[in-house]
């Protein structure tokens, strides 16, 4: 029996982005039934009469826009995933990070630029993980049944089912330095909602700077720091070049931009630095580039975390920070929305601790220092 078809509705109100977001949607090959309609108020009466897996749904419509949208479909279909579809515009990313914190799972921007092959091919690379990531979640709740098992000979013993394996524990390795001076973060694909449930968890009294790196395009980083700063007990914002380093608060790598490490004045603290060096596995910011910048400032007293997100942007980067010796954490494979980053981690050996997204924040709290509980 074969799985279900994946239901998917395009949600906007151009019907040139509705024709190509369908097309690209197409050409990824899943099987799939795919509607589309131009307003948030005519996909809710649809998904009522027939729900969908997925929505892609545009940010920025009259009439019922995308957040008052989500916000009906989130209570009315709590379970079908939502992708946003955003444009380029500073008050186009400030709805897309709130839409986000409200339940969307990940955004895509609206294909620009003069050569429509190269963003067609770039959306379909950024759809592609994520819309397979829905088709496992919905083909877990519509398993294929398996063909039954042959009857056993006239006469002959029955034989004991068998035992599921037991899951195999989290390598860990040497335990990690004796203090830490650092953490740095390196997140993906789902990483707005997963920095959104970790940062805010966070105790006030962190003892070190958390310098992060959240793959997403310019303004849309400075949108997500001031999001987090409004829920987070610690100041979060975007970094600047050439501020200090300084314990207790967040520095968020602006979109576009690497961030890096330097050396003050005295030699010893930490500032900012940004540039705009070539992309590293096709990112900028890239968390290889920030953790070969922390290893070289802090030597082995960092902690790092390599949370959801596709690719293995990040895999280098701890490994160089091993070198010294480090201790890393990832994110466990049933909470990430798209186990890539963690899984180049963890195949490389290079992972102290598996943490479910969950835990990670006592996790880090309590390796920050005794009794530093969020």
């Amino acid at each position: 029996m074969p799985s279900p078809k994946l239901r998917i509705l395009i949600v906007d109100d151009t019907a040139v982005y509705r024709r190509i977001l369908t097309e690209v949607v197409e050409s990824l090959q899943f099987a799939c039934e795919i509607t589309a309609c131009p307003s948030g108020r005519l996909a809710l009466q649809r998904l009522d009469q027939a729900p969908a897996d997925l929505v892609l749904l545009d940010v920025e419509m009259p009439d019922m826009g995308g957040i008052e949208t989500l916000r009906l479909l989130r209570a009315r279909h709590p379970g079908t995933g939502v992708i946003m579809i955003s444009g380029t515009t500073s008050a186009a990313a400030a709805y897309t990070v709130e839409a986000l914190a409200l339940g969307a799972m990940e955004f895509v921007q609206k294909p620009e630029g003069v050569d429509a092959d190269a963003s067609r091919a770039e959306l379909r690379d950024i759809l592609r993980p994520l819309v397979r990531h829905v088709q496992t979640r919905a083909n877990l709740r519509f398993p294929v049944p398996s063909a039954p098992a042959p009857a056993p000979p006239r006469g002959a013993a029955a034989l004991p089912a068998p035992q599921p394996l037991p899951p195999p524990p989290p390598r860990r390795h040497a335990p990690g330095p004796g203090r830490f001076e650092v953490l740095g973060i390196g997140v993906s694909t789902g990483g707005p909602n997963a920095l959104g449930e970790l940062i805010p968890a966070l105790p006030a009294n962190l003892s070190v700077p958390v310098l992060v790196v959240q793959h997403m395009p310019p303004l849309f980083t400075a949108s997500l720091a001031e999001h987090l700063n409004r829920t987070s007990r610690l100041p979060v914002h975007e970094a600047v070049e050439g501020e200090p380093v300084v314990p207790g608060r967040v520095y968020i790598a602006p979109g576009g931009r690497h961030m890096v490490l330097r050396r003050g004045r005295d030699g010893d603290q930490a500032i900012i630095g940004l540039n705009e060096n070539p992309p590293e596995n096709s990112c900028r910011p890239s968390v290889d580039v920030l953790f070969r910048s922390m290893a070289a400032h802090y030597g082995g007293h960092i902690l790092a975390v390599v949370m959801t997100g596709m690719g293995s942007d990040g895999c280098e980067g701890v490994r160089a920070m091993k070198r010294a010796g480090c201790h890393c954490l990832t994110q466990s494979e049933d909470t990430c929305v798209v186990y890539g980053m963690p899984l180049a981690v963890d195949e490389a050996g290079l992972s102290d601790e598996r943490v479910p997204l969950p835990l990670l924040a006592h996790r880090i709290a309590s390796l920050l220092g005794p009794g530093r509980t969020p």
